[in-house]
């Protein structure tokens, strides 16, 4: 049966799109955890400006069972308003110029930086309140597909982020902040906070709407803000992992097919996220010309809209033992001689900071360092930089 289209009919479900407001609900205390909800980042993600609609209403009739402080947040107003992912700029692209303090943003025009701008002293006026009353602050970023898809949780792979996603039963896709530059999870992980986005699934599927709320009442039991029974818990469970059918929990990004024109790239018809796919499959025409899966794995966030510069990523599942292993290790003495493994120098100006030259470490480099916390980012083809997360 075809989903129902979330932007139409139901007048509880309604948006005023030239009103929707920057912080769509709050709710403060002088004490216990805080919960910062972002929504709408794209424009044309309106599920989680729904579930948080929703999940407002409810926790108003229950405000005095709150046990912490929830703020609701908008992001692209301006993209909301046109119906569009951005308008200028991606919103969810731009932060790493914020974390550089990079001078020709100031003269940046664009109508994202002056979202980006506005959202940035939000974040600081959250930080600067709570600092002093609590340490557990934390953030989610909530989004959808242009694919069909199950959901499913992706964080940088820090050890605050794992322990955040680990409570919910759906895939979790690690370390997107070496294939995706300039986040919004990234900017607020090196705050210090944790950061974690959850994909309810498709744009304009209904259920993505009911995923999404079902993953925030999770998150704030699980965070202390609310309590629920162990009826509901099994029932949000249900929600959001109940058509999740795949083997792993755990899986990386091995693959980014970028793409500088969204409007010259087609995927083929009919590719739902996590499907298998084998090296030399045809997965899409860029301007006219075949793009074939490089290598075999499954396919994920393939790209259909006009809108975007990812085209599809390819994953691999990672057991959760490594996960164990990588947790018991990645602040142990063996940081302090990797510089010995042949074709890794390290940075003079990080502390803990490595290049690598691939002519010369040709096996499991990346799985090491990852292995280790480190961040691996390809600077050519003969060179990587890692960076201690």
């Amino acid at each position: 049966m075809q989903e129902e289209n979330i932007l139409v009919k139901n007048e509880d479900e309604a948006f005023d799109m030239e009103q929707v407001d920057r912080i769509l609900w709050s709710h403060t205390t002088d004490s216990g955890p805080v919960v910062v909800i972002f929504s709408g980042i794209h424009g044309n993600e309106l599920a989680g400006l729904h579930a948080s609609k929703r999940l407002a209403r409810s926790l108003s009739s229950n405000i005095d069972r709150l046990k912490g402080s929830v703020y609701m947040v908008c992001g692209n107003q301006q993209a909301i308003k046109k119906g569009v992912r951005y308008v200028d700029r991606d919103l969810n692209r731009i932060w790493g110029d914020f974390a550089n303090e990079d001078p020709a943003a100031k003269d940046d025009k664009s109508s994202e930086w002056a979202e980006a701008r506005e959202l940035v002293e939000l974040l600081d006026e959250v930080v600067n309140e709570h600092k002093y009353i609590t340490k557990d602050l934390s953030f989610i970023d909530l989004h959808t597909t242009s694919a069909k898809s199950c959901a499913f949780i992706l964080f940088n792979d820090t050890l605050q982020n794992r322990d955040r996603a680990a409570d919910f039963p759906v895939p979790q896709i690690l370390g997107i902040e070496e294939t995706i530059q300039g986040t919004l999870m990234s900017y607020i992980n090196d705050l210090g906070c944790p950061a974690i986005g959850f994909e309810a699934g498709k744009h304009e599927d209904k259920s993505s709407i009911d995923r999404t709320e079902a993953f925030l009442w999770l998150y704030l039991h699980h965070s202390g803000i609310t309590s629920l029974s162990s009826k509901e818990i099994h029932h949000y469970e249900s929600v959001i992992g109940g058509d999740n059918e795949l083997e792993g929990e755990y899986y990386e990004i091995i693959y980014h097919q970028y793409v500088e024109d969204a409007k010259k790239f087609k995927m083929k018809d009919g590719y739902y996220n996590f499907d298998v796919v084998r090296k030399g499959d045809l997965l899409a025409y860029y301007d006219g010309e075949p793009v074939y899966a490089p290598q075999n794995g499954l396919i994920f966030m393939p790209l259909y809209q006009s809108k975007g510069s990812d085209g599809f990523f390819l994953l691999k599942a990672r057991s959760a033992f490594w996960l164990k292993l990588s947790a018991a290790v990645r602040d142990s003495f063996i940081n302090n001689y990797l510089h010995l493994l042949p074709g890794v120098v390290k940075l003079e100006d990080e502390e803990y900071a490595y290049r690598v030259n691939l002519k010369v470490a040709r096996l499991l480099v990346k799985e090491v360092f990852h292995l280790m916390g480190y961040r691996v980012i390809r600077k050519d083809r003969k060179t990587l930089i890692c960076y201690k997360r």
